[in-house]
């Protein structure tokens, strides 16, 4: 069963499944440049193998990581935010590890 959603204009309905919720990310922004940044697949691989987590899961703090770097943050501060967030123990809060990322992306951003 398929919901549509109504809308004003006719013909615009779209089914509640590829609807976006209020509040909840949907794609990455683009950034100044009008590029949307990405992390290239090859740095996922080799985050997953230095830590020994499975990509997947090593996939969202590399993106966090890259991403706050480009807003200006240092690795001091990003390093904080993953331990508050992660856990101290958790080899992806290491500042060794914030700062390879930084290092493996280019450092761009500063």
């Amino acid at each position: 069963m398929t919901r549509l959603l109504i809308t004003e204009v006719p013909g615009a309905a779209r089914t509640a499944k590829h609807a976006a919720a209020p509040g909840l990310p949907t794609q990455p922004l683009p950034d100044q440049n009008g590029e949307t940044p990405m992390v290239a697949q090859a740095i996922y691989h080799q985050a997953s193998q230095r830590t020994g987590f499975r990509v997947q899961l090593v996939a969202a703090p590399v993106d966090i990581i890259a991403r706050r770097h480009r807003e200006g943050q240092s690795v001091s501060q990003i390093t904080r935010y993953l331990r508050a967030h992660l856990g101290p123990e958790n080899p992806v809060a290491s500042r060794s590890f914030v700062e390879w990322v930084i290092t493996a992306t280019g450092g761009e951003g500063r």
